[in-house]
């Protein structure tokens, strides 16, 4: 009697994972409406210092300003600084966007901060 009980715990943890991974990726399509074709990609984001360890999703229309503004929700106290991304050691020009600046899919974009 115990064996299906374990096996019927089993499932239930298996369902209930199943519908997490479902709910989350929900949760990436949500705020986006894409065309025919167009597919979200993943950005993440770093620091020099190791302090932010950041992940959203993008359309490769969108400019890196308008996910700089996501980051900073996260990480409120870079908001201020006088800063600059870089991605593959190359600077990033903020009013371009993803594909304008080459960024694929699962690019680390590194925030660099300048000393005073």
């Amino acid at each position: 009697m115990k064996e299906n009980s374990n096996i019927t715990n089993n499932n239930n943890n298996n369902y209930i994972n199943k519908i997490k991974e479902l709910e989350k990726e929900i949760e990436k399509y949500k705020n986006y409406c894409l065309l025919p074709g167009e597919k979200l990609i993943t950005i993440k984001f770093n620091s020099i210092d190791r302090t932010i360890n950041f992940e959203t999703f993008a359309k490769k229309t969108d400019n890196i300003s308008k996910l700089e503004n996501s980051l900073y929700e996260n990480y409120p106290k870079y908001k201020d600084t006088d800063n600059y991304f870089l991605v593959n050691g190359k600077k990033l020009n903020k009013h371009r966007t993803l594909e304008e600046n080459k960024i694929k899919d699962n690019d680390i974009l590194t925030l660099s901060v300048f000393d005073e």
